[in-house]
């Protein structure tokens, strides 16, 4: 029990630490019961803990971690309390119309005796009151989904990742989306509006790139739109002998004789992406940035999916201090499921970029456009105890001003 005790204490102390180091702009009052609502966790004492966080939330505490603690009592408190009945929980609603407690042990009650519309509304007074919680509007979205209301579903899925974009049911909320996106592609298609089809297709192939039939499915629709480009073509013939000419000059450091080759090559067969991209690395060993990187352009032009292209785009605006249209290359990069060494590369620039402007907004009291950059910083670097904190005080700020 004193092992138990000591470790407890020490979690408390850690978590105070933590707390006390992210400039929190709360009052002592606030500070005093999120912090009991932790030690009442640590002990087991969920329902005191439950009391304490709630108290916590509405003298302003939104941060990310009060939110889920407080989810975790409410799990916690579902696992070991006895059995309550539906009329005790809706006397004390009467009592309390905000009582969140009250609201979220209602659903789950009408979620096990199979009333899913009854849950449904139970889960939507949740969200009123508090919406952070993750599994209420996970809960609607499965709601919506078994109704056949995709809109709603999707919007209720989207919102679960966007408070938690690490949700213990990623992966189900994911391919749930996926399958709600392809579906209504599908039903856009058969009633030939193509550019909602367009963009559900789209949405679907980011959740998993791999899918065939999706892939199909666009492209057919892009053709309809007059928005497909013609494809690169496969170098062959005089083209490719000319490529590969110069590819013997190239690797013996001849690089002028290269180019030479690889001009005559992009004269040859202009939509040949080899031959562009031969000679925009042959540039770039001669020192010929500015040319390197109009091949770069051209390449992005003949395919608007080149990773690589794209990439080297990234990284020469970002050298000369063109930011803006390095965080357009990184984030079409980023799309395209880069390497392990690109992406490492990439996600530090995107994330302060991010993190920056959203600070540069919250200074400037714009707090939509701060929310949305520190949104994507977070998708960027999921977790981030920055970001994820003044995300919340954006919000928190939003919802104060009745913009959200």
């Amino acid at each position: 029990m004193r092992k138990r005790l000591m470790k407890s204490g020490l979690i408390l102390m850690l978590m105070l630490i933590i707390l006390a180091s992210a400039g929190y702009s709360l009052s002592w009052e606030a500070k005093r019961h999120r912090n009991l609502g932790y030690k009442y966790y640590e002990q087991g004492e969920y329902k005191e803990a439950a009391k304490e966080l709630e108290k916590a939330i509405e003298m302003g505490d939104t941060g990310a971690r009060t939110t889920i603690w407080l989810q975790n009592c409410y799990r916690e408190i579902r696992k070991t309390t006895k059995l309550i009945t539906e009329d005790s929980l809706k006397e004390t609603i009467a009592q309390n119309p905000d009582d969140l407690q009250a609201h979220w042990q209602l659903a789950f009650l009408y979620k096990k005796a199979g009333y899913t519309g009854m849950m449904a509304d139970e889960f939507r007074e949740v969200v009123r009151i508090n919406p952070g919680i993750t599994e209420a509007h996970y809960q609607l979205g499965v709601y919506y989904e078994s109704i056949d209301n995709p809109e709603e579903a999707i919007k209720e899925y989207e919102k679960t990742l966007e408070i938690e974009p690490n949700y213990s049911k990623k992966g189900k909320v994911q391919g749930a989306l996926f399958t709600l996106h392809y579906n209504q592609g599908v039903n856009y298609y058969n009633k030939r509006e193509f550019s909602e089809a367009r963009e559900n297709f789209q949405k679907a192939l980011k959740l998993k790139p791999e899918a065939k039939e999706v892939k199909e499915l666009l492209e057919k629709t892009n053709e309809i739109l007059g928005v497909t480009k013609p494809k690169p073509v496969v170098t062959t013939g005089k083209a490719k002998d000319l490529i590969d000419q110069g590819d013997k000059y190239y690797n013996f450091g001849q690089y002028d004789a290269a180019i030479q080759e690889f001009q005559k090559a992009v004269e040859t067969e202009p939509r040949s992406l080899d031959a562009h991209l031969y000679l925009a690395y042959a540039y770039e060993k001669q020192g010929e940035k500015e040319k390197a990187i109009g091949e770069y352009q051209k390449i992005t032009e003949i395919d608007p999916n080149h990773l690589d292209a794209h990439y080297q785009l990234g990284i020469y605006y970002d050298s000369v201090g063109k930011k803006e249209e390095a965080i357009k290359e990184y984030e079409k990069v980023l799309s395209l499921k880069p390497s392990k060494e690109k992406l490492e590369k990439i996600s530090p620039v995107l994330y302060t970029f991010y993190y920056n402007q959203g600070k540069s907004y919250y200074q400037k009291k714009k707090y939509r456009e701060a929310k949305e950059q520190f949104q994507k910083a977070l998708k960027v670097k999921p977790g981030d105890f920055h970001a994820t904190e003044m995300l919340s005080t954006v919000k928190m700020l939003l919802e104060e001003q009745g913009r959200e």
